[in-house]
């Protein structure tokens, strides 16, 4: 699936709202957006289904090794 401007603007926005911060780790390096709710999957481009991630946390998540909850 293809992601345009919009999707990288809503990428933006969720890490600068994250102050460039990993949500579970509080590291700074390598910060990324991950969706909440997977937008393959119809997950909304949009900054409140975005948490930002470290680069190592964020294939965690991917591999199934630690899980987000959103309160």
């Amino acid at each position: 699936m293809k992601r345009g401007a919009e999707h990288s603007r809503v990428q933006r926005k969720g890490r600068e709202r994250d102050l460039q911060t990993c949500q579970i780790c509080g590291s700074k390096d390598h910060a990324e957006g991950h969706h909440l709710f997977d937008y393959a999957m119809g997950g909304a481009a949009d900054e409140d289904n975005i948490v930002t991630l470290c680069h190592d946390c964020h294939q965690n998540v991917h591999k199934g090794l630690t899980s987000l909850f959103r309160f």
